[in-house]
């Protein structure tokens, strides 16, 4: 019996607590057991019997937790998303070749590329699934390429009439595409090129400025 599975039995003579606070500890456990197994066999192959084994837990632990695996997979997918770093790097183009690269890097270097198709095929016939999807892992991260390009037209450095929603397409989209649809290995030059398009429509300077990024080199590899 699990610690969790102990603390959530009613005590002899005392009536069943309601609203115990989970335990973080297994919390932790069990995503980092879901990344892991989401890295060996996909989505497909993903159970919760198998998170269960490897977290060191019992299945009704997990459940009370995710009730669907779907659930607990896009949680823990959420966990590998580029995120805030607090630190502005130079220009808008600087920036937004920063996040367009960690996202290269999350869905090359992490299970989310693996898994991403299974997920979305999912989606397709649960709307719960796609709801958290959405605004657990699409919302934050459109969120922060928003802020960046807003900051950027507020400086001058982009178009007053700059189509925010579409540059978010066109940054993201030739990295979801390979993921997706063509299954092609990913250009780790894309994100480069994707900010050179975008600056090349509602740049106010020169496109040809945006720098070759340190990841392209130095951490090709590393998980943001």
């Amino acid at each position: 019996m699990t610690p969790d599975d102990m603390a959530a039995r009613p005590q002899r003579g005392h009536a069943r607590e309601r609203g115990r606070p989970r335990h973080p500890d297994i919390d932790a456990a069990i995503v980092a057991a879901a990344l892991e197994l989401l890295a060996e066999v996909g989505y497909a192959g993903f159970t919760i019997a198998g998170v269960a084994r490897r977290a060191g837990v019992s299945k009704p632990t997990v459940y009370r937790r995710w009730a669907q695996k779907s659930q607990l997979v896009v949680e823990a997918m959420a966990t590998q998303m580029p995120r805030e770093t607090g630190v502005r790097i130079g220009s808008v183009a600087e920036q937004l070749l920063d996040y367009a690269t960690r996202l290269s890097v999350t869905l090359t270097h992490t299970p989310l590329g693996r898994v991403l198709p299974g997920l979305v095929a999912a989606m397709e016939t649960d709307p719960q699934l796609a709801t958290s999807y959405r605004t657990l892992i699409i919302e934050p991260t459109r969120r922060l390429w928003r802020d960046a390009v807003e900051r950027g037209m507020a400086a001058g450095e982009l178009l007053p009439d700059t189509d925010v929603e579409f540059v978010l397409d066109a940054l993201a989209g030739p990295l979801y595409v390979r993921v997706l649809i063509t299954g092609a290995p990913a250009d780790p030059d894309a994100p480069r090129l994707a900010v050179q398009l975008v600056l090349a429509r509602y740049g106010m300077a020169p496109a040809s400025g945006v720098p070759r990024h340190p990841y392209r080199t130095a951490n090709a590899g590393a998980t943001p």
